[in-house]
């Protein structure tokens, strides 16, 4: 019977062991390879109104770092429960936005994950419509993922509205319509 116990608290050391060596691997895996943040520099769309404006052009564009502050300034951090958004970081591909972020689960688990949205226009905000959740490269259930809602806040009025809104490659492109009353 002794060595019976014994073989059998062997086993339960070497499976604990296999285990937390597991379990390590896996956090190493998904562990952050860059740091991100959730800082943005706020954008003076006024300003970029009143540039339009002196350039006699009725549009309005948006690079990919202004798209990536506006989507920053609106990120709740608690993004689904048990976890936390540490940082991020959108890239442009079209009406493509690819999302790099940084989470924690439970407090304690770090992980890097990729969310892709699919961008629309819907006056007078930009919609983000999520598409798919990757863990390196291993696709999870997106059903956490809410839309997003990104107020631009655009120079419009009786005299200016929206015509279109145009996602080109790693930019948005904002072409105004001119309402002349007459």
């Amino acid at each position: 019977m002794g060595r019976f116990v014994k073989r059998l608290f062997l086993t339960l050391v070497v499976l604990a062991v296999l285990l937390a060596g597991a379990a390590w691997g896996l956090m190493s895996y998904i562990a952050p390879e860059e740091t991100l943040d959730l800082n943005y520099e706020p954008i003076d769309l006024k300003q970029k109104a009143l540039d339009m404006a002196t350039s006699l052009k009725p549009e309005l564009i948006l690079t990919e770092q202004d798209i990536n502050d506006l989507i920053k300034k609106h990120l709740e951090r608690d993004i689904a429960e048990n976890v936390r958004l540490d940082g991020a970081r959108f890239s442009l591909q079209g009406n493509r936005l690819i999302a790099d972020l940084n989470v924690t689960y439970m407090e304690r688990i770090p992980a890097q994950v990729k969310a892709e949205y699919r961008m629309e226009w819907q006056d007078p905000n930009l919609t983000l419509h999520p598409r798919g959740l990757f863990v390196k490269g291993l696709e999870l259930p997106f059903s956490s993922l809410e839309t997003i809602i990104v107020p631009l806040d655009l120079p419009t009025g009786d005299m200016i509205s929206v015509k279109e809104v145009r996602f080109e490659g790693d930019q948005v492109r904002v072409l105004f319509k001119i309402n002349m009353p007459f």
